[in-house]
């Protein structure tokens, strides 16, 4: 491309395909042209090295959101691709400078470029929209203009940010982001009460059990069992409810041990284990399906 259709004859070749030397890990404005047709992508990121990566790692995988650059990728293949960068720019920076490019080459033309949207980093509209009501990971509720490049610059998932804003699904968090509008304050969230302590204080309610058991260094499936009654205890805590398990042992009145003396056992399988014996065995011999184990014979009160 020439001065005359908005990109400078000294942008820089960076790579073509997999091949060539790396994108640097700066800030600014790249291209992608396609070779065969001559059209262009134009973006901006504070990553250049690794936003490369991410548009070939999806584009071979046949997920890139674009489908006009997908199309073009899968009919001419990563080698009829370069990468190319097009002007350094600070961070503050980006957002500006890639719109100036956006109109100076006018890439969302679908006859000159593979760009969708006409407003830089935003994924459709001609406006940026302001988000309220996130919660940052250090608990500070935060006001964010243009959610899409808010989460292009901090390593963010768009899809899952927008779900914490909308309430949709049932995503509680994202890499400690929150939103007044998450599950947690919602009727569905599960909600759990009658957890007791390890210092015999009753907790609760407890709106999000995971980042609980995160925070107290528990498994959140223990904690349901117990929940349930279904444990007694899981690292010293209990529940209210917790289902009282006493075990219960049968008492045997009938064994004779081998010198003939009559005896009366308590928890066969723990006096086998300190006898040498088989509890299958001993069954039996109580059964009558063995005369005897190990010397250990049976008699019943008639005998």
């Amino acid at each position: 491309m020439s001065e005359a259709d908005g990109r400078p004859s000294s942008a820089t070749m960076v790579s073509r395909g997999a091949s060539s030397s790396p994108a640097p890990c700066k800030s600014g404005i790249y291209e992608i042209r396609c070779l065969t047709t001559d059209k262009f992508y134009i973006g901006s990121s504070v990553d250049m090295r690794q936003r490369w990566a991410h548009h070939r790692a999806r584009l071979n995988a046949g997920i890139h959101k674009n489908a006009h650059l997908q199309a073009a990728w899968n009919k001419y293949g990563e080698a009829d691709f370069r990468f190319s960068i097009l002007q350094f720019a600070e961070r503050s920076e980006l957002l500006r400078i890639e719109q100036e490019w956006l109109e100076r080459t006018n890439c969302a033309d679908r006859t000159i470029g593979f760009n969708i949207y006409e407003v830089a980093g935003s994924p459709g509209g001609s406006s940026v929209q302001v988000w309220e009501g996130f919660v940052s990971p250090d608990g500070v509720e935060t006001t964010i203009v243009n959610l899409y490049d808010f989460c292009r610059q901090h390593s963010l998932d768009f899809p899952s940010m927008l779900k914490l804003a909308h309430g949709s699904g049932r995503i509680k968090s994202y890499k400690g982001w929150t939103h007044r509008n998450s599950p947690r304050s919602r009727p569905f969230c599960k909600t759990y009460t009658g957890f007791v302590a390890p210092d015999g204080s009753e907790v609760g309610p407890i709106f999000n059990l995971a980042a609980f058991c995160r925070a107290h260094g528990l498994e959140k499936s223990h904690m349901v069992a117990l929940y349930h009654g279904k444990l007694l205890s899981h690292s010293g805590w209990t529940h209210v409810n917790a289902r009282e398990r006493i075990p219960s042992f049968r008492t045997y009145h009938g064994f004779v041990d081998p010198s003939g003396v009559p005896l009366v056992i308590t928890n066969l399988k723990v006096f086998c284990e300190e006898h040498g014996l088989s509890v299958i065995h001993m069954h039996q011999v109580k059964s009558g399906q063995r005369i005897s184990h190990k010397g250990w014979t049976w008699r019943t009160s008639s005998e």
